[in-house]
C-alpha cells in the first residue's frame, strides 16, 4: 500500500510538469509568431509635371458656337445705345472670379459696359450669357470709328464687402427702385423706366436702408447708386450715407438725373 502511494505521487509531479513545460513553450511559441508578421511596403514610382494657371476667355455669338473676334455694333445714333448678345467663355485651365471691360481707346465716341457681374465664379469651360452695351455720347464725331474691347478675367478670389446705403428725400413718398453696380457706369433706363443689367436692383422709399454683401477683390473699387424716380412725380433730391465694411462715406445730389459715385478700397 505504502508504494502504491508513492507512485501516484511521482505520476502526478510528473504529468504537472509536463503541463507547465508544454505551456511555456506554447506560449513563447505565438509571441515569437506574432512578432514575425510585419508591414509590408509597396513603393509605386510616380511623377508629375507642374503647369502654370493660365486664363483665358472668349466670346461666343448667340448660336452657342461662333468664336466671335469682332464685334460690328452697326450704325448706332449720337446719344443712342447699341449692344451686342453673346456669351463668355473661360477657356483656360482656372476658374476666374472677377471681371470688367474697358476700352481704352473708345475716347469722345462713347462707352462701354455689360452686364457680366464684377465678381462670381465662371469654371474652366464654362459659359455666361452676356450683353455688350455700346453708349455713343451726343457729342461724337459723325463716321466710322474702331477701337478695341479689353475684357479682363481674374482668378484672384474675391471678399465678402458689406454695404448699407440709407437714403431720404423728405418731399418724395413713393416707393422707388434703388439700383447700385460696382467698376462699370451705370446701365442706361429701358423702356419701362428700370437700369436693366444693375448689380443690385431692390424697391425701396424714402428713408430706408438697404444692406447687402457683394464678393469683391481686395484693392480699389468703385460703386455707383441711383434712384428710379418714375412711376409717380420726380421730387427733390436724395442725400445719405453709404457704409462699405464700416467706413461711412456721405452723399447728397441723388435725383433722377444724377447718380452717386463712391470710391473704396477693400
Amino acid at each position: 500500500m505504502g508504494g502504491g502511494e508513492k507512485t501516484i505521487f511521482k505520476e502526478k509531479t510528473i504529468s504537472k510538469r509536463f503541463w507547465c513545460i508544454a505551456l511555456a513553450m506554447i506560449a513563447a511559441a505565438s509571441v515569437i509568431g506574432y512578432a514575425a508578421v510585419g508591414d509590408y511596403v509597396l513603393n509605386v514610382p510616380s511623377s508629375v509635371a507642374v503647369v502654370r494657371a493660365d486664363p483665358a476667355l472668349q466670346l461666343i455669338a448667340s448660336d452657342n458656337s461662333t468664336v466671335v473676334t469682332s464685334i460690328a455694333f452697326g450704325n448706332i445714333a449720337q446719344g443712342e445705345t447699341g449692344t451686342w448678345m453673346g456669351y463668355l467663355n473661360n477657356t483656360g485651365n482656372v476658374n476666374l472670379h472677377t471681371f470688367s471691360i474697358a476700352s481704352s481707346d473708345l475716347g469722345p465716341v462713347g462707352t462701354i459696359a455689360w452686364n457680366m457681374p464684377a465678381s462670381g465664379d465662371l469654371g474652366v469651360g464654362q459659359l455666361y450669357p452676356v450683353m455688350i452695351a455700346l453708349t455713343i455720347n451726343e457729342t461724337a464725331s459723325v463716321g466710322s470709328h474702331g477701337f478695341t474691347i479689353q475684357i479682363t478675367g481674374s482668378p484672384t478670389g474675391p471678399t465678402v464687402t458689406a454695404i448699407q446705403i440709407h437714403a431720404s428725400d423728405p418731399n418724395d413718398y413713393y416707393p422707388r427702385t434703388w439700383d447700385v453696380v460696382f467698376d462699370r457706369p451705370m446701365p442706361p433706363l429701358a423702356s419701362g423706366g428700370d437700369h436693366v443689367g444693375s448689380d443690385v436692383d431692390e424697391a425701396h422709399s424714402s428713408g430706408d436702408t438697404m444692406t447687402f454683401q457683394w464678393n469683391l477683390v481686395g484693392g480699389a473699387h468703385y460703386l455707383i447708386f441711383a434712384v428710379t424716380q418714375t412711376g409717380g412725380p420726380n421730387h427733390g433730391v436724395y442725400s445719405g450715407t453709404i457704409m462699405i465694411n464700416g467706413n461711412t462715406y456721405n452723399f447728397s445730389g441723388l435725383d433722377a438725373d444724377h447718380t452717386v459715385r463712391i470710391d473704396f478700397t477693400v
